[in-house]
């Protein structure tokens, strides 16, 4: 793909049409993009367990899924934005601790047992219904994080799949995910939520053509919500909802694409994959 031109090259292009296109779409608004712990903010502690399926597309053998926990620390801030609507922003680091004996059943000797271990920071956010003493808030999140995989493999594993689990061990990889789902508060004292998450493990970063994909992703999340903010303005009653379809959707979108070829639309390699449901509780201070 792409054969006449040198990635970065092409990265460098693409970035000056994502500056110039998302000046054009949300105007100088867009820019006054705040500290990433700016504004007034609560301390927060968030709890999740959930069950992932870990795929590669070229892998020829059965990856087996895992479970996994994490806790986020971090900071909640809550922004009333219409009547009876609140603009609810969290800022976390994370730790992530995912593997297949956490599944809490017998596992098959014939699959690749998983261990994920990961770190890094991310950001959730969505506007919430205020019902005075609680409130309903569909979210949309993204993070950066690293990862390091261990794997238990069977006798029988094909030379190809072992090498396509050699990419990955031994140190830690560049990784980033998106997850999308709905939580119940109450008094921004607690809160429960579900959702569904993927990830995508990049067995090499290189990043040139890294940032050019994320640079066009960002061309798509930044007009997607200067559209659902239009909607959420316009439509209080289901705007936070079609914002976050809007958002959560794209982003599985673009995870559709680079599960194939990770730097999309680069050429690039496969990389690993998870996805699964998060379900979760949040206590704010």
């Amino acid at each position: 793909m792409f054969p006449s031109y040198r990635p970065h090259r092409l990265c460098l292009f693409f970035l000056l049409v994502v500056f110039s296109t998302v000046h054009a779409i949300a105007g100088e608004e867009f820019w006054q993009i705040e500290r990433f712990w700016g504004g007034p903010r609560k301390p927060m502690v968030d709890l999740t367990y959930g069950i992932s399926s870990v795929r590669h597309r070229l892998f020829q053998g059965t990856l087996d899924e895992v479970g996994a926990m994490e806790v986020k620390l971090g900071y909640f801030r809550a922004r009333p934005e219409f009547e009876n609507l609140a603009d609810l922003s969290d800022k976390y680091l994370f730790f992530n601790y995912a593997s297949s004996d956490l599944l809490g059943r017998t596992l098959d000797p014939a699959k690749v047992k998983s261990e994920i271990t990961r770190f890094g920071f991310g950001g959730r956010g969505g506007y919430a219904y205020d019902f005075t003493s609680t409130y309903l808030y569909p979210y949309s999140q993204t993070s950066f994080q690293w990862a390091k995989l261990n794997t238990g493999r069977p006798n029988n594993l094909s030379a190809n799949d072992a090498a396509i689990l050699d990419r990955y061990e031994g140190s830690f990889r560049f990784s980033a995910s998106a997850e999308a789902g709905v939580a119940f508060g109450i008094a921004q004292v607690v809160s429960v939520r579900a959702g569904y998450e993927v990830t995508a493990l990049y067995p090499r970063y290189v990043f040139w053509p890294w940032l050019g994909s994320y640079g066009l992703a960002m061309i798509g999340m930044g007009a997607i919500s200067h559209f659902g903010e239009g909607i959420v303005e316009a439509s209080p009653a289901v705007g936070p909802i079609l914002y976050t379809l809007l958002r959560g959707g794209l982003a599985y979108g673009y995870y559709m694409l680079v599960r194939d070829n990770q730097y999309w639309p680069f050429s690039s390699e496969t990389p690993l994959t998870t996805d699964g449901f998060r379900f979760g509780v949040t206590l704010t201070f």
